[in-house]
């Protein structure tokens, strides 16, 4: 029996993937203007995936993320139907990322160069049946340097068949779309250790705003100025050039942007009322403390309090009697 393709196109969209009419936030479904059928644009092929001892080479790039699909199998057999998302890139190479069927991270060797989101393709399992262009926006040039890892994002979909009286019809759709770098830079850091430490960027192709953990920071306190937060971290002392980096490190706080010598940086706020509320090494700046507030600057701003602060290093070091 042969095998097809048929997905709605949404009207005035030809060539270009389209929501549902009643897809949630994230939703999306693809399809081709014309049923095609399986073995027409050739075998499926696939960008492997790094094994898990991987290390890091020097002139290479990487991308990362979780691209998980979700097959319905049929009556007699399982469905290996699966999807992929193509960058090609400006040296003449081409990548092709496979959705699997378990969500973990797949991290994948590039040449350095700037690449592009051309095709989102879709195959049975053994042959490409056809191909869509990607959303506008997923299809601007993106560079990728060596020795960095790139977040492209985390994604989940799902494919479904129905019987016809002379083909098998598949249907694709993106189920989930979501920036979660924190976690999945997390998660490449455990599960690929020699990359441990890598500098990441996220360049993900993800619509939806980056999740964020629970915030920390009281109800009652105001959110703080980046001018706050830039005259609190030198005391803060914890400093970070990534959100994953500080993400990673601040488990009982929040990681807050300022700008550090020109640069975006984060530092780690955790909020207390007493010394008991912060790390080891760290004194809270409460009014009823006695720990150095960051200076007032010529903002009108006033310095943040109920904070801590690394306790310095002679303070921690001296006799008891000796401290003040």
């Amino acid at each position: 029996m042969r095998t097809a393709i048929s997905i709605p196109v949404m009207p005035g969209q030809p060539n270009q993937w389209a929501p549902l009419p009643t897809a949630t936030r994230g939703a999306r479904v693809w399809g081709l203007l014309a049923i095609v059928m399986a073995g027409a644009t050739g075998c499926a092929h696939f960008t492997r995936s790094l094994s898990r001892d991987a290390s890091p080479g020097d002139g290479r790039a990487y991308v990362y993320g979780r691209f998980t699909i979700a097959a319905e199998p049929y009556l007699l057999a399982s469905n290996d139907a699966t999807m992929g998302f193509r960058l090609g890139c400006d040296d003449g190479q081409s990548y092709t990322i496979g959705f699997t069927r378990q969500p973990f991270v797949q991290l994948i060797s590039i040449a350095p160069a700037t690449c592009a989101m051309t095709d989102i393709v879709f195959s049975d399992g053994s042959t490409i049946v056809g191909r869509r262009l990607p959303p506008p926006g997923w299809r601007q040039p993106r560079r990728f340097a060596a020795r960095q890892a790139y977040y492209l994002g985390d994604y989940e979909a799902a494919t479904s068949h129905q019987w016809k009286v002379i083909a098998t019809e598949l249907r694709w759709a993106l189920t989930s779309e979501e920036n979660d770098y924190a976690d999945t830079t997390q998660d490449l850091f455990s599960t690929y250790r020699a990359f441990a430490g890598i500098p990441t960027v996220d360049r993900g192709f993800v619509s939806a705003p980056p999740k964020a953990k629970p915030r920390k920071r009281p109800a009652d306190i105001p959110s703080p100025s980046p001018q706050q937060v830039a005259r609190a971290a030198p005391l803060i002392d914890r400093t970070f050039r990534t959100t994953a980096a500080c993400e990673a490190d601040c488990r009982t706080g929040d990681c807050v942007a300022f700008r550090n010598d020109g640069e975006t940086a984060m530092t780690c706020i955790v909020y207390c009322k007493g010394d008991g509320d912060c790390p080891s090494g760290f004194a809270c700046n409460a009014p009823a403390q006695r720990v150095e507030s960051p200076p007032r600057g010529e903002e009108a701003a006033p310095p943040l309090t109920g904070i801590c602060l690394r306790v310095p290093r002679s303070s921690i070091d001296a006799p008891s009697g000796e401290r003040e």
